[in-house]
């Protein structure tokens, strides 16, 4: 269900501003990013039986994924509308697309929650880790249901479970330990706001979907050292990075020496660090 924990129009206000912070920490690290995601793009399109020709909606598109991977698939009979709340983010995606060659790619800036396109318009829809920070998730999928042609397919995905998912839960559950801070209540959309097939699943069919089916796959990272970890975590995960300016303004220090301490407890002999990353995949019809 959707949550009735925050305020939605300050929670995308906050959204908005932690992401054009953090826009430029993803364009730095993309590369990495896209080389241990990638499989999870790829599947998506799979799922949502993207093909030559097919027009495609991806909400919160962020910088272009799964965008990216589905116009390469649609080709240049095809189109994909990529969606998303931030502007430098979708400014990062139009200079990824032009650099490898897409020009079938439209980026529109906009909630989730006000995606306004006429019935039909679509014959598939995505969202990779987006549609799980929306407050009125369930609401926005019916919404997307609207856009896309009877039968067609929607396909999202959500991290798992904190103990299956380190590379978020060790950083945050660090942080909130060390400044006192308690979880967020249930329901508060975030990275680990739909960790179970049920979570994320009812999303889907609170959105109207049916046949709603949910798959398992892993996403590992590689750092060379638990300090290379906490930067990139300072450069790529804006929710967290304004959890501690928020609540140790004097000295933010402090809880990223922690998160530093935690990892290195993870870390390998030789130094590297390596997380996997539980993921779930649901798909349903329209």
């Amino acid at each position: 269900m959707d949550s009735q924990t925050v305020d939605a129009v300050e929670f995308r206000d906050g959204q908005r501003q932690q992401w054009k912070q953090g826009a430029e920490g993803w364009r730095k690290r993309s590369d990495f990013i896209d080389a241990a995601t990638a499989p999870v793009s790829k599947r998506m399109v799979e799922l949502a039986r993207v093909e030559s020709g097919s027009r495609v909606l991806d909400v919160a598109a962020g910088y272009g994924e799964p965008s990216l991977t589905a116009a390469g698939v649609a080709g240049p009979k095809g189109k994909v509308v990529a969606t998303d709340i931030s502007p430098e983010m979708l400014a990062y995606g139009r200079e990824r697309a032009a650099a490898a060659g897409l020009e079938n790619v439209e980026f529109v800036e906009s909630e989730a929650a006000s995606l306004d396109f006429p019935a039909e318009s679509f014959d598939a829809a995505l969202s990779r880790f987006g549609i799980i920070f929306e407050p009125e998730a369930e609401a926005t999928a019916g919404r997307v249901r609207s856009f896309v042609v009877p039968g067609s397919r929607m396909v999202i995905s959500s991290w798992g479970p904190p103990e299956r998912v380190p590379f978020i839960a060790v950083p945050m559950g660090t942080a909130m330990r060390t400044l006192g801070v308690d979880p967020p209540p249930p329901g508060t959309p975030g990275p680990l706001s739909r960790p179970t097939p049920e979570a994320i699943g009812g999303l889907l069919e609170g959105g109207g979907f049916s046949d709603v089916e949910v798959e398992e796959t892993e996403v590992s990272f590689e750092w060379e050292s638990a300090s290379e970890f906490v930067a990139m975590v300072k450069d790529t995960v804006p929710p967290l990075v304004a959890m501690i300016e928020k609540n140790a303004p004097d000295n933010p220090d402090a809880a990223w020496n922690a998160i530093l301490e935690a990892v290195e407890e993870r870390a390998s002999d030789d130094g590297t660090v390596k997380f996997s990353n539980l993921v779930l995949l649901a798909a349903g019809r329209a």
